[in-house]
């Protein structure tokens, strides 16, 4: 409702493509018995059970979160690190660059 049609049409795609990325994988994880095929070099284990998969959807996510408050607010959208107070300025930072971290994991 406080986006309107024409803002959250162009995110259809992006957000469903990862939710069935995300789906697929997970239920290989629960369908697939990857412990069951064994090679010498190590295992097989779904996707997402991989640090470097969660990590490369959650930065996506993020350099997707900052290209739409760019593109819907321009430089205007960096007002937000100093709302409600200046002071808030290094956490307002901080939160936006550990934000790909907490979700990887």
């Amino acid at each position: 409702n406080q986006l309107g049609e024409s803002f959250y049409r162009e995110w259809i795609p992006f957000i469903g493509t990862l939710f069935l990325f995300i789906f697929g994988c997970n239920w290989a994880g629960a369908v697939i018995p990857w412990k069951l095929i064994e090679l010498p070099e190590g295992e097989f284990a779904a996707p997402t059970n991989d640090i470097n998969t969660t990590v490369a959807l959650a930065l996506l996510t993020s350099f997707s979160y900052f290209y739409a408050g760019l593109s819907k607010k321009g430089l205007g959208y960096f007002k937000r690190y100093v709302n409600p107070i200046p002071l808030l300025l290094p956490i307002n930072i901080l939160e936006d660059f550990t934000k790909p971290l907490s979700l990887s994991f």
